[in-house]
């Protein structure tokens, strides 16, 4: 059964332009994929921790006990999907830190990317990724990726998602730009479903 794995960061419930466009991305991916599975992971309501050092020490232990139970649950969600979908508001020029702590509990050496031989491969090669991505300000150029959506793509073309398709709703404090473009964005979404 087709699966999207749907991972939301805004921390907003109401009013989240993010959220929203996600919720007209899984929408249009079910039509096209009817009887399809959707997980989701909120990672405001359900928060991850930022890493201990006890959690990385388990990282590098080669033993499976219960301080890798969370990654571990969090790295079969990935595994077990064919699309991903992250959703991901801009604060303070970067990503929420609710979703750069769920990245660092899934990128893993051996179970998420790979290290031999002194090169680096991503684990999870068959697979398509979304990022909607929302910012108060205007973008100078529309085709440029901010700071956050470059590291964004960066991460996820580190653990194999190398062709991640990001819809950017910017300008989203100007009500007139934003009644503009997200029309436009919603349709592009769509067509790229």
């Amino acid at each position: 059964m087709k699966t999207l794995l749907r991972i939301d960061s805004s921390i907003r419930h109401i009013g989240s332009i993010s959220r929203d466009l996600g919720d007209h991305f899984v929408s249009h991916w079910l039509k096209k994929f009817p009887g399809a599975r959707v997980i989701t992971r909120d990672l405001q309501s359900e928060q991850v921790p930022h890493l201990s050092q006890a959690t990385v020490q388990a990282f590098f232990s080669g033993l499976d006990n219960d301080e890798l139970a969370l990654s571990n649950g969090l790295i079969n969600e990935l595994l077990a999907c064919d699309d991903i979908l992250i959703t991901c508001p801009m604060y303070n020029f970067q990503i929420p830190s609710s979703l750069k702590s769920y990245l660092d509990h899934v990128v893993r050496v051996n179970k998420t990317f790979s290290y031999n031989d002194g090169q680096y491969m991503g684990l999870l090669r068959d697979k398509s990724s979304y990022l909607i991505t929302t910012m108060g300000g205007k973008k100078d150029d529309i085709t440029q990726d901010e700071n956050f959506e470059h590291y964004l793509r960066g991460i996820l073309a580190f653990i194999g998602l190398s062709n991640t398709n990001i819809f950017c709703a910017d300008g989203t404090t100007n009500p007139e730009y934003l009644s503009q473009t997200l029309p436009l964005l919603k349709q592009r979404i769509t067509k790229i479903i």
